[in-house]
């Protein structure tokens, strides 16, 4: 129970200022009813993910359709090995013998690195 109440306490803290322009509002209403409940808070997490990977998408799409064939090529390149640091990063997160606190980690992990790359690629798509 205390991990628990430790991961609601990290991921309140993580949702700082900074990180209120990359989560939906619905998010940080979310988890103040998850309440610190494992399985409440990895819902809110995955819709959010569910968004926040349609941004991301959404972004590399409009990228694209900026650049060169060869910036294309740059840019798919980027993107994959992006995926794998993402996944295996946030993969360590997951401890098999951390419990239910290190699956909200990683799981908060997969949002919150997601969440940046889309912003990271809308800054890009810029004029």
């Amino acid at each position: 129970m205390r991990k628990i109440l430790l991961a609601s306490l990290l991921i309140a803290s993580l949702n700082t200022q900074a990180d209120e322009q990359l989560y939906t509002q619905r998010y940080s209403t979310c988890l103040d009813q998850a309440g610190g409940v494992t399985y409440s808070m990895l819902d809110c997490i995955s819709e959010e993910l569910t968004t926040q990977d349609a941004r991301l998408n959404g972004a590399y799409q409009k990228l694209q359709k900026s650049l060169s064939a060869e910036r294309k090529q740059a840019l798919l390149t980027a993107q994959r090995l992006w995926i794998k640091y993402r996944d295996a990063n946030c993969d360590f997160y997951n401890d098999p013998e951390g419990g239910s606190y290190q699956r909200v980690m990683a799981n908060e992990c997969m949002l919150r690195e997601t969440a940046e790359r889309a912003k990271e690629l809308e800054m890009l798509s810029e004029p």
